[in-house]
Parts: structure tokens; sequence; C-alpha cells
């Protein structure tokens, strides 16, 4: 409930009546990653393989519960600013408003598709809310205040999306992910980037705000691939 509550706060600061309306309908008006379309395979199978840009990003820990997603999209929203003054210093020593950007983005690690009948856990999983172009650095966003979140540049990556409607979590995006896997495995199986663990390295992207239509949400599964 809290998380609906801040979002529909984010929405009425940032957009007028019109604007939020087309958001239920799964309008996304925010600015999103630059990226290019290597492969599209969306029709034969699925998914399209993507190169993205470096991304600047604010994140937070989070392991992908409800409460920990609340907390953490919380002290998100914070940063940015949804809550009068923004918890961040600019270079001229002020707080400043940060612009909402999508997707919010849920980063963990898949148990290999070996396991496929155990449980799968998300640890050390973050969440991040990407930053505004008009930042090119980390020296030119503001600083969190807040010491769980920090900033970060993910460096330019490639990475075979697979788009899907309807509502999720963590523990389905876990699950698609093995899934997602399989299919992948024959076009590019050896590229699949894994972390030090051996675990897939993949990230759980939302881009609507929680009063969507359920078939009219964007998510994505993102899973890194090697460059070529």
């Amino acid at each position: 409930k809290k998380f609906v509550g801040v979002a529909i706060i984010l929405a009425l600061r940032r957009s007028p009546v019109r604007r939020a309306m087309g958001s239920v309908f799964g309008r996304i008006g925010e600015e999103t990653p630059k990226h290019e379309v290597l492969e599209d395979l969306r029709t034969e199978k699925g998914y399209e393989v993507r190169r993205y840009a470096p991304i600047l990003c604010a994140e937070t820990p989070c392991d992908g519960k409800d409460k920990s997603n609340n907390e953490a999209f919380g002290r998100l929203a914070k940063y940015i600013g949804v809550f009068t003054t923004p918890e961040n210093i600019a270079a001229d020593g002020k707080p400043e408003a940060v612009a909402m950007t999508a997707p919010v983005m849920n980063t963990g690690a898949s148990p290999e598709a070996v396991a496929m009948t155990a449980p799968v856990m998300n640890t050390g999983g973050k969440m991040a809310f990407t930053l505004p172009s008009k930042y090119t650095s980390l020296e030119s966003a503001p600083k969190p205040t807040n010491s769980q979140v920090s900033l970060r540049e993910i460096p330019g990556f490639d990475a075979a999306v697979f788009s899907f409607t309807w509502n999720t979590n963590q523990e389905d995006a876990d699950n698609k992910v093995i899934e997602f896997a399989g299919k992948l495995r024959e076009d590019h199986a050896k590229r699949i980037e894994k972390l030090e663990d051996g675990k897939i390295k993949f990230a759980l992207n939302r881009y609507n705000p929680p009063w969507t239509l359920p078939f009219m949400r964007t998510n994505e599964i993102c899973i890194w691939l090697s460059k070529l």
C-alpha cells in the first residue's frame, strides 16, 4: 500500500491529469535508458538483443520481497525529491529535484537452469532508479544524503530482453529467468553472463505505476550477454 501511495504522488507531481490517465493504459512518458536493437527475435523466439549505453543510477539494497520493495522504493523516491525536500546535495550545495525515469530496476541472480526443481532465492539484490541523461557523470549527479542510497555507473552492456505484461514480483521474475534462459541457450548459450557464484546476471525492469491495467503493463527480464 505504501508503494502505491508513493507512486501516486510521483505521477501527480510529474505530469498533468491527461498524462496520469494515459499511464492507466500503459503509456510510458518517462525517459528510458538509451539502447540499440541488435537482433529482433520477438516474433520467432520472444526476445530481442539490445546494446545499452552506460547507465547512471541511484540504487539501494532490496531483497525483492514486498516489505523490502516498499522500503527501497521509498528511499529512492526521497532521493529524487518526492517528499518535499530531496534527500540529496547538488553541486551548489543545495538539494535538487531529480526527474523520474523508467524503468524501476530490481537486480539479482537466478540459479542455473540445472536446478529447475529447486526453490529460487534472490540474494544480494538492489533496486535502482536510472538517472536522467542530463547527468553525464556520477560527479554531476546530486549526492545522496541517505547512507543506504548510492550512485553507480553501469558500464555499457549487451542483453537479451524478454518483455511480458501483467503484475509481477521478484519470485515471478526468478522463475521466468530460468524459463527464458532455456530459450536463450538455443542461440547464445556461451554469451550468458554469470556472477562470481555462477548464477545468471539479470534485472527485472518494471515501467508502470501500480494503477496501470495489468494486461497493459510493460515488464522486462534483462539477461546480460557478453559482447561479441
